[in-house]
């Protein structure tokens, strides 16, 4: 991550505290650990920060070191991520890239969690369609075990859709055949990791493609699945712990824990970023992109 979008984040995003703790009586039923909460300073630092991450997102850190900024930007915008100029405001609004920039922020900076490969390297152009895949490929390597940090964010205006989609997607997330295919996915793109000498690599050399089993490779490697889902929301409360306490009551009241297929361990989390208005947001940064903002 370039020095100067890890200041722009250091001055937006704020961690506000973990859930449940000893003040507060809340706990999300449908999490395996503890959620967090956290908080910004502006609607337009926020916007800036989703700007200004979408390089980081789409290239891995070597083309990030040998090229000019504004050029890789402009290719991005037709490469890496879901954006076409002609299309209308109200188009534009639901597109992804948004919410999956900013979780590449925040797992980056605050979980210290590095990207295996930048998303950008998954987004087909002649599909016309938003990325496949988890949104976040990201890994922290520590002794005991291998952490991947496989994600979903959603970024809507309202709290109950953005939960709903993610947690209806997780029968999918949480199966064998979906990790499997995920890093298949990322073999196509091995040349292009950010983090030379992982484990996952080692995982995709010995793979042939024929007889080895990608997941028993997982298994032996002693890789968890981490799962972030990031839900970037309107609240108008003015109180911030209204705001927490009105998305975990809807959550728990509306949703119900079930068991998944995934055969490896796994721990799924909440991070919760309630705003003033979404729409609001995400209308600055198709501004900065139209008007061609410099990059810091």
């Amino acid at each position: 991550m370039r020095e100067e979008l890890k200041k722009l984040l250091e001055k937006t995003l704020f961690f506000k505290y973990s859930i449940p703790n000893k003040d507060l009586a809340l706990s999300v039923n449908l999490s395996s650990c503890q959620d967090d909460c956290f908080t910004y300073s502006s609607d337009l630092n926020l916007a800036e920060l989703i700007y200004q991450s979408i390089l980081d997102y789409s290239y891995n850190e070597f083309e990030l070191n040998s090229k000019d900024f504004n050029t890789l930007f402009n290719k991005a915008l037709q490469n890496k991520i879901k954006y076409k100029k002609k299309q209308d405001e109200i188009t534009k609004i639901k597109y992804g890239f948004y919410g999956e920039v900013l979780l590449y922020s925040i797992l980056y900076s605050f979980y210290n969690s590095k990207p295996i490969i930048s998303r950008g390297y998954f987004y087909n152009p002649l599909e016309n369609s938003e990325t496949k895949g988890y949104d976040s490929y990201h890994l922290v390597e520590n002794e005991n075990n291998i952490e991947l940090w496989f994600g979903e964010v959603k970024f809507r205006d309202s709290l109950y859709s953005g939960a709903k989609s993610a947690i209806d997607g997780l029968v999918k997330a949480f199966s064998d055949e979906y990790l499997t295919n995920n890093f298949i996915a990322m073999e196509n793109h091995s040349n292009n990791f950010n983090l030379s000498g992982t484990k996952i690599e080692k995982i995709l050399e010995e793979w042939d493609g024929t007889d080895i089993n990608i997941l028993e490779q997982i298994k032996k490697h002693n890789m968890i699945l981490i799962y972030p889902i990031l839900l970037v929301y309107s609240d108008s409360s003015i109180c911030y712990e209204d705001k927490i306490k009105n998305a975990i009551n809807k959550i728990n009241s509306k949703f119900t824990k079930k068991n998944y297929s995934l055969s490896i361990e796994s721990e799924l989390f909440f991070i919760f970023l309630p705003v003033n208005e979404v729409k609001k947001i995400k209308k600055e940064v198709i501004k900065w992109i139209e008007l061609g903002k410099p990059q810091i």
